[in-house]
């Protein structure tokens, strides 16, 4: 069969869904990734909000819950990082205004998928508290989510990029954050003024879900693979970047099954959002053998029908995660909340990604807004050439 390119090298490239930058090329194992990174997610927060609680722990709901955890976001963010690689232009002012609207997003989905579709619901009778608890209006409106987190992240990345490029310095600020989440998360200073603007940084409150600390370190590790396969010289020299990647990510697996061996953590979804250090080594494994995978089928599979749908949505990650979220918690009302049985989640899977793909063009508009590029533009600078991009420069 005839093998296909991973990377597109047209020069009209449409900037990057979560950064708002211009690429100068696509690295379609990267697109690829993504896009499965949002149907996993559509899988799993379907079941887990439809399906009652007995489908979660059945062998199906099981294989759908891991495909929504170490595939999804741990991947959503590391490739966050690795796209910065290929920006033609950014600055410090881009990404931060950048950041802040996804910030803004998060609490505007909040709104939109939460709070009033729970206020309708109990008001009519349609749901009761009791049935949605923990979940009340405040809990719904300050809920800390991947948009919330990839925002701030995307401030702190930009501060970062000012005193140091992608490389060594990187890698061990990630460590550090890995190291210390478990002492940090959580942490309260007693009042106020610091705990409330640090909530989304520290995770300190039962709503925050990915937290800063320690989620931050995907892109940071991401941003330096996206430096190597950037430098990397043509196809080859990037396909050598994805088998290297996926040796290093099998010994972090292994890793990751040792210290898991050492001290057996709990296997929950708790544990998945703070991420402790044996997670997190064990997932940035599974990322790394995932994008040599994906890879793989990009250059020996040839184009099809499913490829170009989940381009497509790689391309407007933002507008897709935006709108599957809405459709999940509007479909609670014709649904259930957590009633489902397992077809019943299974068709619901199938509708949530039919009324997703169909809706998400109406929130197209949310991704980069024009006032958006417009402040952001007069800022923007020439980046270094990816060549120029030694490990651990200052």
């Amino acid at each position: 069969m005839q093998a296909t390119r991973s990377v597109a090298t047209t020069p009209a490239v449409p900037a990057d869904a979560i950064t708002g930058l211009t690429a100068r090329e696509r690295v379609r194992a990267f697109d690829l990734a993504r896009g499965l990174a949002i149907v996993f997610m559509i899988g799993v927060h379907v079941l887990w909000h439809w399906g009652a609680p007995d489908t979660w722990t059945s062998p199906v709901g099981q294989v759908i819950s891991f495909l929504g955890g170490p595939t999804a976001a741990p991947v959503f963010m590391f490739l966050m990082g690795a796209s910065l690689a290929f920006s033609s232009r950014s600055s410090f002012g881009s990404l931060a205004v950048r950041g802040l609207w996804l910030v803004w997003l998060g609490y505007l989905l909040n709104m939109l998928r939460g709070v009033i579709p729970a206020y309708l619901g109990l008001s009519t009778g349609v749901v009761t508290a009791e049935q949605i608890a923990p979940f009340t209006l405040p809990w719904l409106l300050t809920t800390i989510d991947v948009h919330h987190m990839a925002g701030l992240s995307l401030i702190a990345i930009a501060a970062l990029r000012v005193l140091a490029r992608p490389g060594w310095i990187w890698l061990v600020i990630a460590a550090v954050v890995v190291l210390t989440g478990p002492f940090v998360r959580g942490l309260e200073f007693c009042t106020p003024l610091l705990d409330g603007p640090l909530t989304p940084v520290l995770g300190g409150a039962p709503n925050v879900y990915y937290a800063v600390v320690p989620w931050i370190a995907f892109p940071l590790t991401g941003a330096v693979y996206g430096a190597l396969m950037a430098r990397a010289s043509g196809e080859g020299g990037r396909i050598r970047v994805f088998r290297w990647g996926a040796l290093l990510g099998l010994g972090l697996c292994a890793a990751g099954v040792a210290l898991f061996a050492i001290s057996p953590p709990t296997f929950d979804v708790g544990t998945y959002w703070r991420m402790p250090p044996a997670f997190f080594i064990g997932i940035t494994g599974i990322v790394l053998v995932w994008l040599a995978a994906c890879d793989l089928l990009v250059r020996h599979v040839r184009a099809n029908r499913l490829f170009t749908f989940l381009y497509g949505w790689s391309a407007s990650v933002i507008a897709i995660y935006f709108t599957h979220w809405l459709v999940v918690g509007w479909g609670v009302g014709i649904f259930g909340f957590r009633s489902q049985p397992l077809p019943g989640a299974l068709f619901g899977i199938v509708v949530a990604i039919a009324a997703t793909a169909l809706l998400s063009r109406f929130a197209k508009g949310l991704e980069t807004p024009r006032w958006l590029e417009r402040i952001a533009r007069p800022t923007a600078r020439p980046a270094p050439e990816p060549h120029r991009l030694p490990m651990g420069e200052a």
